[in-house]
């Protein structure tokens, strides 16, 4: 009888997952959406001296701070999370 071969995994690093970038939070009631318009500004949570969040699925998975890169926005990875359960 032969022994049963792992199954190779490998496929699994060619599967997409969205990554978000937290910027801040903010609840409202639904009159206040109702009302916003065109320049108004919205307040966030968060300070702008705070790192900012980097989400795959519902886990935070490292923090970094904003930067430009030619006409667009970015992250720089300042912090890894959750590696091994261990902090980087």
């Amino acid at each position: 009888e032969t022994e049963p071969q792992p199954v190779s995994t490998s496929f699994l690093d060619e599967i997409p997952v969205e990554v978000v970038i937290q910027l801040g939070r903010r609840r409202m009631e639904i009159r206040e959406l109702a009302n916003i318009d065109v320049d108004d500004v919205i307040e966030l949570n968060q300070s702008v001296e705070r790192p900012l969040d980097l989400v795959v699925g519902d886990k935070l998975v490292a923090r970094g701070e904003l930067v430009i890169v030619g006409e667009r926005m970015a992250i720089r990875i300042t912090e890894l999370l959750g590696r091994g359960g261990e902090e980087s």
